[in-house]
């Protein structure tokens, strides 16, 4: 007997999740409420409790968080003479009414199709859909038959893990925000890291950092991290840039000391040690006696696209680069003087305007001290921000001993998400978007702008911009860093340090993932004084530090 030839086995699970709300109901629509009602997923000849649409109708279904997949339609009736029906999924509620760009609209099926007719078969159980949604429209589309729907399930597909590490304080707002931001980046770790789960199904090797560094401290080492990172390398041959854009290739020395770092995976190192010196090698090449990098491109993020301080922000990110990969050359035995020459002539010089995200990897770099750009930092509260970018910007007011103002920008920014209706976090936001504008979760009111589909830019215009992006996560490791307090001193997390900030918090506390186990910290604000108790497993060296 032939044998099948299996590609790979599939690691992810599927729940099947009821709507929470049917949010629009329009034509000879019948007993919608049902919709709503857990019941046995399996057709029977005889379903006592059947959604019926008699002709044309809509109905708008809000599955109450965004989900990664599809829905499950279970039809009981319906005449095989004309059943097509029209799906839209949609990240607002907005979106999944939508029109497609080639209709007048915004909208698109770019990465995913997201916005297509089908047809209903009798007694079936059929799914649709591989996508982000947490809305879906449904319109019949037949002019006379009737239609009986049993159930109509979310398929959310995800990997079912567990998280290791944690993060709870006595602000509920910053609770919240520690969990959607862990949430979305769970949501992107579909085998290999993605950019977001509706647009952008891919592996954008640089903005997985800030991925990277969240999935570390929410499960430690994790397999989707070092998948990406070997197949980047492996499709992007030197002297080519990842993703065809030098600042990529920055980003991936930067992951791949960061991964070494927390894990202690030397076998995984050694793997990536040639491409890995060899990239070091090229960058050096192009590097001029000025100290100006002689790049092709100078990409940072979308906020910065087209202003002349990102060539600096770019500068920055070098040597923030280098910096990182010679930890991986002292535990490969190299000799540090590539990464170490390029360190010495960068230009460093050259401001970065008022742009905060360029300012922050110039202070994280070392090329200004991060007092020196604080006033800069905190200017203008959450005007500024970047998603994507965010962790380096609260990192660089943080380290300058402002931990308190970055949580007050932090609130500010992500807060202003989720108080308009965000599961997930944005590609982009700025926050000067909800001026007159509505909700995400509801369908805009008249004379109000529409905070999905009236803004974006670049690649982001409209419905097409991404409200699930992964490098959106900065928060989670901002909060395990600078206000739990861990930073790995030695490779493995053999050895922590653990210096507490509470900014003002009653407490705070959490667990860190390490290869050894988690440990287990609270601070707590007593009489003035923190009070901190730490649990750790014993292969592992905790050096504690005072409150900062």
């Amino acid at each position: 007997m032939n044998q099948l030839k299996i590609a790979e086995r599939e690691k992810r699970v599927r729940d099947y999740v009821l709507p929470s709300r049917v949010m629009l109901a329009e034509g000879n629509i019948f007993n919608t409420e049902t919709l709503l009602r857990q019941k046995p997923l399996q057709i029977f000849l005889t379903e006592p409790d059947v959604f019926t649409v008699n002709g044309r109708g809509s109905v708008v279904l809000d599955f109450g968080r965004e989900i990664q997949g599809g829905i499950r339609v279970l039809t009981h009736r319906c005449d095989s003479r004309d059943t097509r029906v029209r799906i839209r999924f949609g990240e607002s509620a907005s979106e999944t009414c939508a029109e497609l760009i080639c209709n007048g609209g915004t909208a698109t099926n770019d990465h995913a199709l997201r916005d297509f007719e089908t047809n209903l078969i009798n007694l079936s159980d059929m799914q649709w859909g591989n996508t982000g949604f947490r809305f879906v429209r449904i319109d019949f589309l037949s002019g006379s038959q009737e239609i009986g729907i049993k159930n109509i399930y979310g398929v959310y597909e995800h990997r079912g893990l567990e998280r290791k590490g944690a993060f709870g304080c006595s602000d509920s707002l910053i609770n919240e925000i520690f969990d959607v931001s862990a949430y979305t980046v769970e949501l992107c770790m579909q085998g290999m890291l993605w950019d977001g789960i509706k647009r952008d199904r891919l592996v954008w090797i640089g903005d997985t950092h800030p991925e990277a560094m969240s999935i570390m401290r929410l499960f430690g080492a994790d397999e989707s991290v070092e998948t990406a990172l070997t197949a980047s390398r492996e499709v992007t041959p030197l002297p080519a840039f990842m993703n065809g854009m030098p600042a990529y290739s920055l980003w991936w020395l930067a992951i791949l000391a960061d991964y070494y770092w927390h894990t202690g995976d030397m076998a995984y190192l050694e793997r990536e040690k040639p491409y890995a010196t060899e990239l070091v090698k090229y960058i050096d090449s192009l590097v001029g006696a000025d100290g100006r990098l002689n790049f092709n491109s100078y990409f940072l993020d979308w906020p910065t696209y087209d202003v002349p301080e990102r060539e600096q922000g770019v500068h920055a990110l070098c040597s923030y680069a280098m910096r990182k990969i010679k930890g991986v050359y002292a535990a490969l035995g190299l000799d540090c003087a590539v990464p170490d020459g390029i360190l010495q002539r960068i230009r460093k010089g050259q401001g970065g305007g008022s742009f905060k995200q360029v300012n922050a990897l110039r202070a994280l770099a070392g090329h200004v001290p991060a007092a020196a750009v604080l006033p800069l930092q905190l200017a203008g509260g959450a005007r500024g921000m970047s998603t994507f970018m965010s962790y380096y910007i609260l990192a660089s007011i943080a380290e300058a001993g402002e931990t308190a103002g970055a949580l007050s920008i932090l609130k500010e920014y992500y807060g202003a998400m989720l108080g308009a209706g965000a599961t997930t976090f944005f590609e982009d936001f700025d926050i000067n978007w909800l001026n007159g504008s509505g909700r995400i979760d509801e369908f805009t009111p008249a004379g109000k702008k529409d905070l999905h589909g009236d803004f974006g830019a670049y690649c982001y215009v409209g419905f097409r911009h991404s409200l699930c992006h992964g490098w959106s996560s900065g928060p989670v490791p901002f909060l395990m860093r600078y206000v739990l307090g861990v930073s790995e001193l030695e490779p493995g997390c053999k050895v922590l340090k653990i210096a507490p900030c509470l900014a003002g918090l009653a407490f705070a506390e959490g667990q860190y993932p390490t290869p050894f186990g988690s440990v287990k910290i609270r601070h707590e604000l007593i009489n003035g004084k923190v009070k901190s108790e730490v649990s750790a497993p014993a292969q592992i060296k905790i050096q504690m530090a005072k409150d900062e």
